[in-house]
């Protein structure tokens, strides 16, 4: 990990050494970690895979925020808060379906992407209490952190990491927030490598939209 990305681990709030993380599962090319947080009691998540595919695509998918409920894990739903902005620092704003008898949760996020020397690219996202009020539908998520990080192996292959960490808000049990938190990184990756085959994202310079060329465009592979 470079030292810049470490850097950004620690200003989010996540673990930033290797030896934080203890390995949880490692099947169908998706290991799963976690982590825990000083100062919070359910743990932080990291997902890693290799997909078969180029880094243009999958940052295309992942910039591709109307479709995230095609492929995160109990996404609802999922827009930009300032549509005419440029990706480089976008508000979104996610539905999380709850699962019975919990109720769904809610939170407004500020992202970047930035792009290391070395070619990794890291798209973060940061939680932000005033950029849309309490909305009644929804218990709003008080605390998250995430990041995705994608490095190009070779012309058809990337790595992908996911690393997050959250607070769910209001009285959900432990037990269960980190239960679905556990199942996240693993059902979000599998999602993501059926995804990422669609022409939008496979051949996202012909199929893609308008504004995934030309985001793509702005990074270097």
């Amino acid at each position: 990990m470079t030292r810049l990305l470490v850097l950004l681990f620690l200003a989010l709030g996540l673990p930033a050494n290797a030896a934080d993380w203890e390995l949880q599962s490692n099947k169908g090319g998706i290991a799963v970690y976690t982590a825990r947080v000083p100062g919070q009691e359910l743990r932080a998540f990291r997902g890693v895979t290799v997909l078969p595919a180029p880094a243009r695509s999958v940052l295309a998918l992942l910039a591709d925020v109307g479709n995230m409920p095609s492929w995160f894990f109990h996404m609802k739903s999922a827009r930009e808060l300032d549509p005419s902005a440029g990706h480089y620092g976008h508000n979104h704003y996610l539905v999380i379906a709850g699962i019975w008898p919990v109720r769904d949760r809610d939170v407004a996020i500020r992202a970047s992407t930035s792009q290391q020397a070395d070619g990794v690219i890291v798209m973060s996202s940061v939680a932000q209490a005033n950029l849309l009020a309490v909305q009644s539908c929804c218990v709003r998520i008080p605390r998250m952190e995430s990041t995705w990080t994608v490095r190009a192996l070779d012309a058809g292959h990337t790595e992908l990491v996911l690393t997050t960490s959250s607070h769910p808000g209001g009285s959900l049990p432990l037990w269960i927030a980190n239960m679905v938190a556990a199942d996240m990184p693993r059902k979000t990756l599998e999602a993501v490598r059926r995804e990422v085959k669609k022409p939008a994202y496979a051949e996202v310079d012909t199929q893609g939209s308008a504004k995934g060329r030309e985001f793509v465009g702005r990074f270097k592979f």
